[in-house]
């Protein structure tokens, strides 16, 4: 297992990214999926604690994702789905680039509640990643 990448707020994950794309990047093809994989889950992580459902339904999930979350329904879904969770968080800890994407296993933790292993699949979607689908694990 590799070991777990610590979680940073998601201001500081896009000024890392923005850093290397306006120097050039220079990093592996590795090196700039998982900053962008990272960005997405930060960005996930964010919208889960403020229930922003429609930035997660419209912005962070491909449109396949966001089918599998209930199409029309997606915003009421999680809504009830994740009534009871407070101060969620996402860390990631391990990725694997598949073609046409990566799948990324994280621990997903919130307030009173054990941490799980989650898997995301990721697909591309311009400069960086959607959520195509979630499971636990």
């Amino acid at each position: 297992m590799l070991p777990a990448v610590k979680p940073a707020p998601a201001a500081a994950v896009l000024a890392a990214i923005l850093l290397l794309e306006g120097c050039g990047g220079g990093g592996s093809p590795d090196d700039l999926a998982r900053e962008r994989v990272s960005r997405t889950i930060a960005d996930l992580e964010d919208a889960l604690a403020g229930r922003d459902f429609g930035r997660i339904c419209d912005r962070i999930f491909s449109p396949e994702g966001r089918r599998r979350a209930g199409g029309e329904e997606c915003r009421d879904r999680l809504a009830r789905t994740s009534a009871g969770v407070r101060n969620p968080e996402l860390e990631l800890v391990s990725l694997r680039r598949v073609d046409g994407g990566a799948i990324a296993r994280v621990r997903a933790s919130s307030a009173g509640e054990q941490p799980a292993i989650d898997v995301i699949r990721l697909v591309p979607a311009g400069r960086g990643y959607r959520v195509e689908s979630l499971s636990g694990q």
